[in-house]
């Protein structure tokens, strides 16, 4: 049965899903509107620091869980999970829909995109790598076109794209490199080291 909770329509809250109530879970099962209080959730299963193996599931985890999944930030942070099981083979998503603040130029946030999809008010958002740590990636896009604008928020995992974590959701009001500045930054590092190692020879 897919789970379904209505966001709030007003700002966006709870970006790094620090607001989750576990006190109420049953084991390592969960109401979704306790694991992510402001998110709409649709996924057949929803867990506490566990993910199913009978069909996609969405999951609050916390960095002292004893279940392999890397650590983000924080008490919490959200770990989706694609399964290839018939009839539950389907796209699970997290979803919110808020005002993007009027001066925001770029949305940023941490995890580990893998096959995840992202968009707002129905449109894709290109994230580049801004930064990599042993745990997860620091993701970022150009958001400023939706700038003051109300809408929806969605991360969506199809089926058999693997897992994806998700944290520390933030709109910045700093731009981000478009992929061809990030390209040409790592070709210059790349012929600086070139040229300092001909010179070592030499």
């Amino acid at each position: 049965m897919v789970v379904v909770q209505t966001g709030f329509s007003q700002g966006f809250v709870n970006l790094d899903f620090e607001s989750a109530n576990i006190s109420q879970r049953s084991g390592n099962v969960i109401q979704a509107a306790d694991a992510f209080p402001g998110w709409s959730v649709n996924a057949p299963f929803v867990y506490y620091d566990s993910i199913s193996l009978s069909g996609g599931s969405i999951s609050i985890f916390n960095p002292t869980s004893s279940y392999p999944v890397p650590p983000i930030q924080g008490n919490y942070y959200a770990y989706l999970a694609s399964v290839n099981v018939p009839g539950y083979d389907i796209p699970i998503s997290l979803g919110q829909s808020g005002l993007v603040p009027s001066s925001t130029q770029s949305i940023q946030f941490w995890g580990n995109i893998s096959g995840m999809q992202i968009t707002f008010s129905g449109q894709p958002l290109f994230f580049n790598i801004l930064g990599t740590t042993a745990n997860y990636n620091i993701y970022g896009a150009d958001i400023s076109t939706y700038a003051g604008q109300t809408g929806q928020l969605l991360f969506t995992l199809p089926p058999l794209s693997g897992n994806a974590s998700l944290d520390n959701i933030q709109f910045s009001s700093s731009s981000v490199p478009e992929p061809s500045a990030l390209a040409l930054g790592g070709l210059g590092i790349l012929l600086f080291g070139f040229r300092s190692w001909r010179n070592y020879l030499s």
